[in-house]
């Protein structure tokens, strides 16, 4: 159904200038995008939960898609479809829902238990009480089946990790003795490799006594236990992840910021007004559900991180730089709508973290910019090495990891370049000064020439430019996925003179299937900065 049932588009006897054009073409694909992702839908596309991520990754780009075709025409049928979208999306909050993460906590956000989590096996002793808890961490953990079989008379088992895209591994001689020199998990903590990503913890005796944690017991006090053969599936951990939070958030906070900037009350109508305070409350208590996350750097940078017991791939180390830049947008707007000096200091925090790590290629001022994928003073970005035990690792799940420092990619630069773009658009005095024009014209400047490859055709004649995978400048050819998404770059025109025409020479007429919610939000993003 489209978003604006009934609305004839008048007949053109004359050609369009050049923006008119590209404006359609852009508000012709959003409508074409979202009439396939809400075919046969009474939930506008929107799911009950967000268990496999797509309220976090999906639908939250579609009502960033919204909110940029509300800002684009004032049609009041935006907003009351955005609002549409984020009452469905609030409905699927944990509190609401009356689910807990994997702490026991019910909170105001969108937990997720699929493939962006740890995940458990838990194994019984004898006695069909949990002996013995084994944890794979992403990526395909989700498949992974943990088989064990005894070995000799002593006690002993083998452990066999496998999976569907998984190489099998097998641990052999384990014993769920706490005093014997093979126990378990130490012997699966010494045997952690980084690209099977294992490991163990032995559960005492009576810990989770009818299905319920109890502390004070100590693995070295339970009697001798001898583990049930089998093979058990993982489960995957319940997680609330910020960067997800920080998509969610970000257009219902954009929607009531337009509605307070918009003198008229036509794009946004009193049907939608009347719930704007309700969708404030919201956004605040999402964020600060997050607050214990928060991690100061040096150089008054800052950035969200993991807490080293979290059930998640990276515990302990700091988000990717797009996922904490998915919170600060949020801040962008929380600084702008309450006047809060807090939410002003903690956007600036992120704004000098990815200002910090921008890097000239060449040298020059302005020169093109690349980035790294994970913040350059952060954990993943320097690797670790293993301590000899997980209390001093600064990791429950990953023991050591080697340093990670890819530059950064152009889908998940998607959300960096918003955040860029909006941060140093704000009006003077709302936020901290951290980026200038120098900056933009380096980012638009690695579109240009880092990004934009540009390949001879035939005849000799030029062939159509096409993005590369990253930021680099050496990066490999980018997929027809990627080249979807092109359109992230658009706003950065004004610093350029070349990035609006290679936009749209580079833009394809339809992305490719399946169509997803993304694709929304960069057909609107063409609209929008037409």
């Amino acid at each position: 159904m489209s978003v604006l049932p009934g609305h004839a588009r008048p007949k053109r006897r004359f050609a369009l200038p050049t923006r008119a054009r590209r404006h359609r073409v852009g508000a012709r694909s959003f409508h074409q995008v979202e009439d396939t992702l809400t075919h046969d839908s009474t939930t506008g596309g929107v799911p009950g939960d967000n268990e496999a991520g797509v309220i976090g990754w999906g639908t939250s780009w579609r009502m960033q898609g919204y909110l940029l075709m509300a800002e684009r025409t004032g049609n009041p049928a935006y907003a009351t479809r955005l609002a549409e979208l984020i009452d469905h999306v609030l409905a699927a909050r944990d509190d609401v829902r009356g689910i807990a993460d994997h702490g026991g906590v019910s909170a105001p956000v969108w937990s997720t238990a699929t493939k962006f989590t740890a995940a458990t096996a838990s194994v019984p002793d004898e006695a069909g009480e949990i002996a013995l808890e084994v944890t794979v961490c992403p990526p395909r953990a989700l498949d992974a089946r943990v088989t064990v079989r005894p070995e000799g008379s002593e006690g002993r088992f083998a452990l066999t990790v496998a999976g569907q895209g998984r190489q099998a591994s097998t641990v052999e001689g384990l014993s769920l003795d706490p005093a014997d020199e093979r126990r378990a998990d130490r012997v699966l903590y010494a045997a952690y490799e980084q690209r099977s990503a294992v490991t163990g913890r032995l559960v005492a005796a009576g810990e989770r006594s009818g299905g319920r944690l109890r502390t004070g017991l100590r693995p070295d006090a339970a009697p001798s236990r001898r583990v049930q053969p089998g093979t058990y599936p993982v489960r995957p951990a319940r997680v609330a992840l910020a960067a997800q939070t920080g998509m969610i958030t970000y257009p219902i906070a954009g929607l009531v910021r337009l509605a307070r900037q918009d003198p008229s009350h036509k794009t946004v109508p009193a049907s939608v007004r009347a719930r704007l305070d309700g969708y404030l409350d919201a956004v605040q208590r999402a964020v600060q559900a997050h607050d214990h996350q928060w991690q100061s750097a040096s150089g008054r940078r800052g950035c969200y991180r993991w807490l080293p017991e979290e059930p998640v791939s990276f515990a302990g180390a700091e988000l990717p730089t797009n996922e904490f830049l998915a919170m600060g947008r949020t801040y962008v707007h929380l600084a702008a709508l309450t006047g809060d000096e807090e939410h002003a200091e903690r956007a600036a925090a992120m704004a000098h973290s990815l200002r910090a790590d921008l890097v000239r290629q060449d040298g020059r001022g302005e020169g093109a910019a690349t980035w790294p994928y994970w913040p350059a003073f952060g954990r993943v970005h320097c690797g670790w090495s293993a301590t000899g035990s997980p209390d001093t690792d600064g990791s429950a799940y990953r023991p050591a990891y080697a340093p990670v420092t890819a530059p950064e990619d152009v889908t998940h630069a998607l959300i960096d370049l918003d955040f860029l773009h909006l941060y140093h658009s704000q009006p003077a005095g709302l936020l901290p000064p951290v980026f200038d024009d120098g900056d933009l014209r380096s980012v638009a400047a690695t579109f240009t020439r880092h990004v934009v490859e540009r390949t001879p055709g035939t005849d000799g004649r030029p062939g159509r430019p096409r993005m590369r995978h990253d930021v680099s400048g050496g990066g490999r050819p980018g997929t027809d996925r990627e080249q979807a998404h092109v359109a992230a770059w658009l706003p950065l025109r004004s610093w350029s003179d070349e990035v609006a025409d290679l936009v749209h020479a580079i833009h394809p007429p339809t992305p490719p299937p399946p169509a997803m919610g993304v694709d929304a939000y960069c057909a609107a993003l063409l609209a929008r900065w037409a």
